[in-house]
């Protein structure tokens, strides 16, 4: 990871120094946040995390900002409009920056980088888009990208005599691109970069590099580093599982879902009722065969209890290769929490990347997981914890456990450490190399 820093940290600087000529930004950021199924934000750090590069353009002389974000996926219970976001962010902005806050306050657009913010950017707003997961143009790249609504805005504003710039703030977002053609992760920025707009890393961007750098070098002088994979979507540590299996030194513990799924890639007749409707209905037979390709049973620990949740009760069951489940499994047992927490005494390093239960069901399941992370602390003093992903800081929080490092980029956030060549950035973090180029 080293390797690439001098140049994004240098291309962060360039866009600093491009800031005193007051330019109009377009902003790439995250803000995808952790939210109740009402529509409540339960944890504002990624929107702060973009409010803080917005302040800081601003400042180095940003003339107006239309950041574009978006917020979960069609279909998912968080998936919602951007407009709860814009309040938030003015909320930090009033409270933070009272004395900037009406020159820098936030208003909510229905498009995505559409013509409508033309007026507002022209006239030195900010603006949010909505949620970039509603615009047509956002996973599908049209033959003729000058067609698309965000290059009318650009040509537009350059019309108009003003300066422009391409802002890439969203690290978390970064693996987005290679193979979806995701437009605004890369297709455009590299259109924009051809048409001679200057597009820039956010120096927080560079940031979230040089911390993957510090962690990969972590890993390395450890002797014993155990990632926790909780959480989050259970194809991705296909790729986690590959990129951390190169070192020695690391094992893996397994929340209740992964550790159905491998004991199933072990076992293809095995049934968990709802569990199985709910979650493998995702995940092909190939991609069972290279769970049970990678699975290790010397280095991956499985659940050894879950809990599932009946219409009458909680039951909890020893993990077995007879198990046969009815209902959904909500979390690891205490029998799992124990023997996770004495895999730690011998640790350097505990990487956590999302939470054994659903964020949302906190108050019923989360005393497992705070069990665990109290164990944790209490076996091994000097163990160091990265927490990575919106789901375990958010867990993590509620739990009040201290940490060492800390990174809103989930999945990016857990590979990233383990990225050592240009072809792994290529790989994972495709979005990055338009930026060093």
């Amino acid at each position: 990871m080293h390797q690439f820093l001098t140049a994004l940290e240098n291309a962060a600087k360039a866009g600093q120094e491009y800031m005193a000529g007051s330019p109009i930004v377009l902003k790439r950021t995250d803000i995808n946040s952790v939210m109740s199924n009402s529509g409540t934000i339960l944890n504002d750090r990624r929107i702060m995390e973009a409010l803080l590069t917005t302040v800081e353009l601003r400042k180095a002389g940003a003339a107006a900002i239309g950041d574009a974000s978006h917020q979960s996926r069609i279909g998912k219970a968080d998936f919602y409009p951007l407009l709860e976001h814009s309040r938030v962010m003015n909320r930090l902005l009033r409270e933070k920056y009272p004395d900037e806050f009406l020159e820098w306050e936030y208003v909510f657009s229905e498009t995505c980088w559409g013509l409508t913010q033309f007026g507002h950017l022209s006239h030195g707003r900010n603006v949010l888009s909505n949620n970039l997961r509603f615009a047509p143009w956002e996973l599908r790249v049209p033959r003729n990208l000058y067609d698309t609504p965000p290059v009318r805005l650009v040509e537009k504003l350059r019309d108009a005599g003003h300066r422009l710039c391409y802002i890439q703030d969203a690290f978390s977002a970064a693996h987005r691109g290679s193979s979806q053609k995701d437009t605004s992760m890369q297709a455009l920025p590299a259109f924009l970069k051809r048409r001679g707009v200057p597009i820039f890393p956010s120096n927080a961007f560079a940031g979230e590099m040089r911390k993957y750098a510090e962690i990969n070098e972590q890993i390395g002088k450890s002797k014993r580093v155990v990632v926790a994979l909780f959480g989050g979507k259970v194809t991705d540590y296909l790729d986690v599982l590959s990129l951390y299996m190169r070192r020695d030194n690391t094992i893996f513990i397994a929340g209740s879902i992964l550790s159905l799924v491998l004991l199933k890639s072990q076992n293809p007749d095995l049934s968990f009722g709802l569990t199985e409707e709910r979650f493998f209905k995702g995940i092909t037979p190939e991609q069972l065969k290279h769970f049970k390709k990678l699975f290790d049973p010397k280095r991956i620990h499985l659940a050894q209890d879950v809990i599932e949740q009946t219409p009458e009760e909680l039951r909890t069951h020893t993990l077995t290769p007879r198990l046969s489940l009815q209902y959904e499994v909500q979390s690891i047992g205490p029998e799992t929490v124990q023997h996770f927490a004495n895999l730690l005494k011998s640790a350097q390093l505990l990487i956590v990347n999302g939470c054994p239960f659903n964020i949302r069901r906190f108050e019923t399941f989360g005393g497992y997981f705070k069990d665990f992370m109290t164990l944790a602390r209490k076996y091994n003093s000097g163990l160091k914890i990265y927490e990575c992903g919106g789901d375990a800081i958010t867990a993590i929080q509620k739990s009040d456990i201290k940490t060492d490092i800390s990174s809103t980029a989930g999945k990016l956030g857990l590979l990233a450490p383990m990225i050592e060549t240009e072809e792994d950035l290529g790989r994972y973090a495709p979005a990055v190399i338009p930026l060093i180029k």
